[in-house]
């Protein structure tokens, strides 16, 4: 209901961002049939009510920097006292991408995310820096998105070697991207779908040389 985007109109977006898949997938060692299964799920669900959460989110983050005079409550649910959303074409929370990146930097996983100090999952002020580059900056979105679904990939089934998933594997994966549940879900057999469309007939082979690959550049925090 109220969907911004046709499904027209959502494949364009997936083939004009093909090329920026590609490298991030590339760079982060991720085959793209999971990015792009994932976008052909979440645009879908973009409608004027996200709009709108998104808009009280950023109403919200002013109120706070002007006044500070309340406290932050991540569980709220009160649209006038909410802090986070899913934003973007990845529809990531912020808390979600903090605890991505957090782990890929555990992991040691190379970042180029143009992100300056360190990051904390509670930090308002990461809270709200993290919130506005999602919402704002395509490639970091995206970006957040691809490290996301290597966080998925380790809780779901304690590695993240891409060329190991097998078909329940890569179902969980699916799923955990959308909700912190524990078996496969409606969601993760329909992304399945999507992700056997985008894979084709053949495996696909994860980069071994992220260096050769293209670094996708977001600008600084």
């Amino acid at each position: 209901m109220f969907r911004l985007y046709s499904d027209k109109k959502i494949r364009k977006i997936i083939a004009d961002n093909s090329v920026l898949i590609e490298d991030l997938c590339a760079f982060y060692h991720v085959p793209s049939a999971y990015l792009k299964s994932i976008l052909l799920m979440e645009l879908p669900e973009i409608n004027v009510f996200d709009v709108m959460a998104d808009g009280l989110v950023r109403l919200n983050w002013l109120r706070y920097s002007l006044w500070r005079c309340f406290a932050l409550d991540r569980h709220t649910r009160n649209p006038l006292r909410k802090f986070d959303s899913s934003t973007g074409y990845g529809q990531i929370f912020s808390q979600v991408a903090i605890e991505a990146i957090l782990f890929a930097e555990n992991e040691g996983i190379p970042l180029n995310l143009g992100i300056s100090g360190e990051l904390y999952p509670f930090s308002p002020d990461d809270l709200e820096r993290v919130w506005k580059r999602l919402n704002q900056d395509r490639v970091f979105n995206l970006s957040c998105a691809t490290l996301n679904i290597i966080h998925a990939a380790f809780q779901m089934t304690g590695r993240t070697d891409f060329d190991s998933f097998h078909e329940e594997d890569i179902k969980m994966i699916l799923t955990r991207y959308n909700g912190n549940v524990k078996r496969i879900s409606k969601y993760g057999e329909k992304a399945y779908r999507y992700f056997l469309e985008f894979n084709g007939s053949k495996k696909e082979k994860v980069p071994r040389k992220p260096q050769a690959a293209r670094k996708p550049v977001c600008s600084s925090l």
